[in-house]
């Protein structure tokens, strides 16, 4: 079956009410939407001509959508073991189109069907005594079915489930873990934004927001945000965004400079996990390098140069082995490559004729998530052991149109290309990387 047939969307509430009625069977009733080919469990009947209304919440619009009601079916096995066979069916019809079993032999085979006459009837059948082999090997406890004269035919059911969100990840993903880290983010443009999102959407529990701007026209092409957030602060419209989609994520909005404003943002340095700078600029890329490694925690720069023809991504870890932002550049000087933090300088991506747009949505969207996927794998691999997550260097250059004429490390050649390798370790007399 697949998710763009006809089918039958089944709120959790509805399931509940089958299961827990004493009747072997009763009614259903099912809205149907005919621009999106729904049906919905409106209704169930729970006692002797009892209904009970089983509508979903008024947030699903689509599954709220009616056009006309039908009157449908739902038995239970009336023993086990017939139903065990009857799903078992189910399952095997649904992986041959078309293929469909003779409604005389259903009807031996489910005591209480009912003729459809010349129309199409609905049946939702239940068995609660399923046998676990026949779970493991995909049979449903509910299924559902088209009746008619030609035929009763399998119809898929969407069943609402009993756990949302990032829970449903918990089986393959740290989602426990995940609620106890906090991240430190600092701007909120295209970049950071995107990184804000992909936080949230692998279950950050805290996202600490710091940005000073509001949101403005020019930043809706490629920014998270749309048109309702126009003259807002970017940290307080973010939070709203981030709550709507990932209400597990606790965010905290900080409208302040992270250069002007350094003495009293110092602490969330402090209170961090993992901090991602996405500002444009070199003095907040530097404040960010510096306090972070005053404070002992990780920081991963993210960022795009050369008019967005490659993105880069530094990861800044406070130990012996690995300097800071200045020692990176410093060596990187001593090599003959071009000065990275010069082209921060510029007021990138405002649309105006000395500094246009360039850089597309998806390549900013990819710095971002890749960002964020630093600064998860950094905390899960460095804090918890977590093996899986290693990265291959600290420092990372990725093509988004590269014209291949930088020179190294930025030299890469291709869309899509992302070169790997490592930072030197602390200048002796580096400001940042020498004990206070």
């Amino acid at each position: 079956m697949s998710s763009s047939e006809t089918c039958i969307f089944v709120p959790g509430e509805a399931i509940h009410k089958i299961a827990g009625s004493s009747l072997s069977g009763g009614t259903l009733v099912l809205q149907f939407s005919q621009a999106d080919e729904i049906f919905v469990v409106a209704a169930v009947e729970i006692g002797h001509d009892i209904r009970s209304s089983t509508l979903p919440s008024r947030d699903y619009l689509a599954l709220n959508g009616v056009n006309a009601s039908f009157d449908g079916q739902w038995l239970r096995a009336p023993e086990p073991g017939d139903a065990t066979s009857l799903h078992l069916q189910h399952l095997l019809l649904a992986r041959r189109p078309l293929a469909a079993i003779p409604i005389d032999v259903f009807r031996d085979l489910v005591a209480g069907v009912r003729d459809p006459g010349n129309k199409r009837g609905f049946l939702i059948t239940h068995d609660p005594q399923l046998p676990p082999e026949l779970r493991d090997l995909g049979c449903p406890e509910f299924a559902g079915w088209t009746i008619e004269r030609t035929g009763v035919r399998p119809l898929p059911l969407q069943i609402e489930p009993e756990c949302f969100g990032i829970e449903q990840l918990a089986a393959t993903w740290p989602v426990e873990r995940m609620s106890t880290i906090r991240v430190l983010l600092v701007g909120c443009g295209s970049i950071g934004s995107a990184a804000a999102e992909a936080l949230a959407s692998v279950g950050m529990g805290t996202i600490d927001l710091v940005d000073p701007d509001r949101f403005l026209w020019h930043n809706m092409i490629r920014h998270s945000l749309a048109k309702e957030s126009v003259g807002r602060f970017k940290v307080d419209a973010m939070r709203e965004h981030l709550r709507e989609r990932w209400p597990h994520t606790t965010v905290h909005p900080h409208r302040e400079d992270v250069v002007e404003d350094a003495h009293t943002v110092r602490q969330l340095f402090k209170e961090a996990d993992v901090v991602i700078c996405a500002a444009d600029g070199i003095a907040p890329r530097r404040v960010v390098s510096h306090l972070a490694r005053r404070a002992g925690v990780p920081s991963v720069l993210a960022c795009v140069l050369e008019h967005g023809a490659v993105g880069e991504l530094l990861r800044l870890r406070p130990t012996p082995r690995f300097g800071c932002l200045l020692c990176m550049r410093a060596a990187l000087a001593n090599e003959g490559a071009m000065d990275a933090e010069a082209d921060q300088e510029l007021g990138y991506g405002t649309g105006s004729t000395h500094q246009p747009m360039s850089a597309v949505p998806p390549d900013l969207r990819l710095i971002g998530t890749l960002a964020a996927k630093v600064a998860v794998a950094t905390v899960l691999e460095s804090r918890h052991g977590d093996h899986t997550q290693r990265l291959p260097g600290e420092h990372a250059i990725i093509g988004l149109r590269p014209a291949g004429d930088l020179a190294p490390p930025f030299d890469v050649s291709f869309a899509g290309e992302i070169r790997w390798s490592t930072i030197p370790s602390p200048r002796p007399t580096c400001p940042t990387c020498s004990p206070p």
